[in-house]
């Protein structure tokens, strides 16, 4: 089973994207902001983390630190959608971006 860690300040949200891939092959778990997301990177081991950007605590840039010292792949999933934030949040080491402003 592949554990996602889903770090969103929004609850709808968070609950929007766990409805969306939990189930037999993926466990989420869900931290509001960003320190309770590194707490929970430490306690245990994650595949995958889709981090908002604009998160209490620790940015979600911070946390992408954390993530990349843990070995665990990020995307970023943000109403950050300028191609400065882009290019940063990718030069830092995100496997990729998504932004509310990205056409489905």
């Amino acid at each position: 089973m592949n554990k996602i860690l889903i770090a969103e300040d929004e609850p709808a949200i968070a609950n929007l994207i766990r409805t969306a891939l939990d189930g037999p092959d993926y466990r989420c778990a869900w931290a509001a902001d960003g320190l309770s997301a590194c707490d929970l990177l430490e306690k245990e081991p994650f595949d995958l983390a889709l981090l908002d950007i604009m998160l209490p605590g620790a940015d979600g840039y911070q946390v992408l630190d954390y993530c990349r010292a843990l070995e665990v792949p990020v995307i970023f999933l943000t109403a950050k959608g300028t191609l400065e934030d882009r290019v940063k949040g990718l030069r830092l080491g995100a496997e990729d971006y998504v932004s509310a402003s990205d056409k489905m």
